[in-house]
């Protein structure tokens, strides 16, 4: 019986191994559309992305045009997507040591002013591999390669944390809960656009506001303070998805 256990213990491992990979290869396959779609918005063969019109006088021009459509649609869309999702002011954060969780290619918590930004994602290798030009950001915006569920951090060193359509992304939603609890200081500002949906591949898990109270009802003042069908050039369709904001 031990034996068999055993087995089972194993395969089942194994299983959550092949799982997670999958995972990570459907979000490297998202990103690397993205930039694709980037090209192309930054040469006006599309109309527009996201809700914005091919850029004009705001082209940022790198020597490598993949970049300069990479650089141009972060200061276009991504910035100004950060404020709008997590309903926030550029000085929200001042003077903070600022963690953001699961990033993406994208150090978006830039549009904070005068605080210390931290980047944390496990795919910052692939996103370079990719072409996403994460050196370009550096020193303004630090970059972690860590699993949510294991922040290589000292306990309280935060001021703040925010994550924008992210938390969904975790393999393990109670130990991420836990870790941000560890690494945030006690009273610190919190802030996180979550999604709610059917599981996919990429987004394996299944929220709701029972789910998310029961792992962060240790959040000093926390408020669940909106709901909506759409963000900033993205409106959700699926009667079962929406967008909610909790923070403090």
């Amino acid at each position: 019986m031990g034996f068999k256990k055993n087995i089972l213990d194993k395969l089942e491992k194994v299983v959550g191994i092949l799982s997670g990979k999958e995972k990570q290869n459907a979000e490297i396959r998202f990103w690397k559309n993205e930039i694709e779609k980037y090209k192309k918005w930054y040469v006006g063969e599309i109309g527009e992305l996201y809700g914005h019109p091919p850029p004009g006088d705001n082209k940022i021009i790198d020597h490598n045009p993949t970049v300069s459509a990479i650089l141009t649609f972060f200061e276009t869309h991504q910035k100004p997507k950060y404020l709008k999702d997590l309903l926030a002011e550029k000085n929200s954060f001042y003077g903070a040591k600022l963690l953001d969780i699961g990033s993406g290619p994208f150090p978006s918590a830039l549009c904070f002013e005068n605080c210390d930004v931290f980047c944390l994602d496990p795919l910052f290798d692939r996103y370079i591999a990719a072409g996403y030009p994460i050196h370009c950001y550096e020193p303004r915006a630090k970059f972690v390669q860590a699993k949510a569920e294991s922040i290589p951090f000292e306990n309280n060193f935060f001021d703040a944390i925010i994550s924008v359509n992210a938390i969904d992304h975790v393999d393990d939603f109670e130990k991420t809960a836990l870790e941000l609890k560890r690494i945030l200081k006690p009273r610190g500002r919190f802030r996180m656009h979550v999604h709610y949906h059917p599981k996919t591949t990429a987004e394996p898990l299944e929220l709701n506001d029972e789910v998310f109270l029961k792992n962060y009802s240790w959040v000093s003042d926390l408020k669940r303070m909106h709901e909506s069908k759409e963000k900033l050039g993205t409106l959700l369709t699926d009667p079962n998805e929406k967008y909610v904001v909790w923070g403090n």
